[in-house]
């Protein structure tokens, strides 16, 4: 019966959901660079669609702040926003803090067995300088707390804040110093569930999203052309 429900979800997914996943996966790895240019016509015959799917998927990314759509005139990629970015952090830490709290309350051992077994992962990934797959294990390891908190639906808001913060991500992991931080980071919050200690939990999930402030000043000194403010 899974395999049926899979099938037909599957199924349930068009063209424009397709492109959106691939354009969007593009901007956030920096494969389309902010201000790159994007034509509907050449992303249609790039992927053998008609342009009425492109046109859904740009204005899906357009609305989660990807992709500056303006009628009659060139769709670009849209630049970073620091002040967009910092109010975006604001929201996901009053997101992640209260469902970790939630998850102090539950039971500890297939909580901590799961989240040992992401570090692993995440380390092995580090001892093999992979940084796509590492940035795919933070991702993961956020959403397993969301899951073992009973609080899934979170998932879909801390996404959408990343949606803003990935791509200064992608660039910061880039650098082993700032991958290592992350790894640390997490091993910290792991540490602080598995003991129930609520306060050193909430200041490690701080500690944590604050290193977008550092990585946000980085970032706009070398690379100030990516920020549209």
């Amino acid at each position: 019966m899974n395999s049926n429900t899979n099938n037909l979800q599957t199924d349930r997914r068009t063209a424009a959901d397709e492109l959106f996943d691939q354009i969007r996966s593009d901007i956030d790895k920096m494969r389309l660079l902010p201000g790159t240019k994007l034509s509907e016509a050449e992303i249609a015959r790039q992927y053998d669609v008609s342009r009425q799917p492109v046109r859904e998927a740009f204005i899906r990314l357009d609305n989660l702040s990807l992709l500056k759509v303006r009628p009659q005139k060139v769709t670009t990629v849209r630049k970073i926003s620091k002040s967009a970015t910092l109010q975006t952090r604001f929201v996901r830490a009053a997101v992640e803090i209260e469902v970790a709290r939630k998850a102090c309350g539950m039971e500890g051992s297939c909580i901590n067995s799961e989240l040992e077994s992401s570090l692993e992962h995440q380390r092995e990934s580090l001892r093999n300088n992979n940084m796509v797959e590492f940035h795919e294990l933070d991702i993961e390891f956020h959403g397993n707390i969301c899951r073992m908190a009973d609080c899934a639906f979170a998932i879909e808001v801390i996404n959408n804040c990343k949606a803003k913060v990935d791509r200064l991500c992608v660039l910061s992991l880039n650098n082993e110093y700032d991958a290592e931080q992350v790894y640390n980071d997490h091993v910290k919050i792991v540490e602080h569930l598995a003991n129930k200690d609520e306060e050193k939990l909430v200041s490690a999930i701080r500690e944590h999203l604050s290193r977008l402030d550092s990585t946000i000043d980085y970032i706009q000194t070398h690379h100030s052309e990516y920020f549209e403010d």
